[in-house]
């Protein structure tokens, strides 16, 4: 029987795990955080729902559907309303736009991306090992993956971290060409640009007959925001994103900002906060080195040459930013996470 090694837990490294759930293998996934996921996070408050990572997805993200469908997960229609708020202070002042009709919709997930995580953990047959920072991969007649505390050795190693974070993480012997090694550390890493927020609050006060919470803001410390109000189980939220200039304070002081920004904006309303959590995502080690290149977004994402195989294809990359289609969101981890198992499944028959 045959040893596989995945090494990360989030969506890509989940997603191969499905495909192989019925193979005569030996499954192993690392991850190095204590949770499943990678760059989906739904953080849980007092039954409160707080999405920190990958939210949205539309009907062009095929792949992501066909296995939600399968996995018979919940999701709806993100609602935008029929205005915008575009606060243009301090150079400028609060304006309300018509917003314009989009042909196609964006949809969430009822309960929290963390539910298609938790639908894929329930179906997968696997050893999930936590906590283990994968430090080398060596390769002779089969693979001894090194972390930080153990050893690990396999005869096929799938890397479903994104290519930055390898480059920037791993050492791999025999080196990999340098062509390739170049490569992974211009590829951009889809979120890591961002600052994530989400709110819960005792009421929906920021809601009017056409405005029901978006908003954008070239200056102020909330760049987007959406609703993400949940009526069946009385969550009323606010989701987005927050000015990168503020990555480098706390996120009491963030909260503190993104309060005051909305209290300036809805004058006439007072508001009980129930929750509040952001991440920003440049500072999650486990996404991106500290030291890594700042690049363009999405720069190299979907680069055939992320697909190679080494190894006498024994050594596979899956992450997001590899994929051959929509690379960089879930659906890209989808794709190329059950493409890898396929190509596995083949030469294992």
């Amino acid at each position: 029987m045959q040893n596989v090694l995945i090494i990360g837990a989030g969506l890509s490294g989940l997603s191969t795990a499905y495909t192989l759930r019925n193979a005569n293998v030996n499954l192993t996934i690392l991850e190095a955080r204590p949770r499943l996921g990678g760059r989906i996070y739904t953080k849980k408050e007092n039954q409160l729902h707080l999405e920190m990572g990958a939210t949205w997805f539309g009907p062009q993200h095929t792949s992501l559907l066909k296995l939600i469908n399968v996995l018979n997960i919940p999701y709806k229609v993100q609602e935008n309303g029929r205005e915008a708020i575009y606060d243009f202070r301090p150079n400028g002042n609060i304006e309300r736009f018509q917003i314009p009709h989009q042909g196609a919709a964006t949809y969430k997930f009822e309960n929290g991306t963390i539910d298609l995580i938790d639908a894929l953990h329930q179906e997968i047959s696997a050893s999930i090992m936590y906590n283990e920072v994968v430090k080398t991969i060596t390769y002779d007649t089969h693979f001894k993956v090194k972390t930080e505390s153990n050893q690990f050795e396999a005869d096929y190693v799938i890397v479903s971290l994104p290519p930055q974070l390898v480059h920037d993480s791993i050492q791999v012997e025999p080196a990999l060409p340098d062509l390739f090694k170049d490569l992974l550390s211009s590829t951009h890493t889809w979120m890591s640009d961002s600052i994530k927020f989400s709110t819960a609050f005792a009421s929906d006060f920021w809601k009017t007959n056409q405005f029901i919470g978006t908003l954008m803001s070239p200056h102020q410390i909330i760049q987007e925001m959406y609703d993400h109000s949940d009526l069946n189980k009385a969550q009323h939220g606010l989701v987005g994103f927050l000015n990168s200039r503020y990555s480098h304070v706390n996120q009491q002081l963030r909260k503190t900002k993104v309060l005051n920004q909305l209290k300036s904006i809805f004058t006439n309303k007072s508001f009980e906060t129930k929750a509040y959590a952001d991440v920003n995502w440049r500072a999650e080690e486990f996404t991106i080195h500290k030291n890594a290149k700042s690049l363009v977004p999405h720069q190299n994402n979907g680069n055939p040459q992320l697909r190679t195989a080494f190894y006498n294809d024994r050594l596979f990359f899956s992450a997001s930013e590899t994929a051959a289609q929509t690379p960089g969101y879930m659906d890209g981890a989808v794709h190329r996470g059950v493409e890898v198992g396929e190509l596995l499944l083949n030469k294992l028959a």
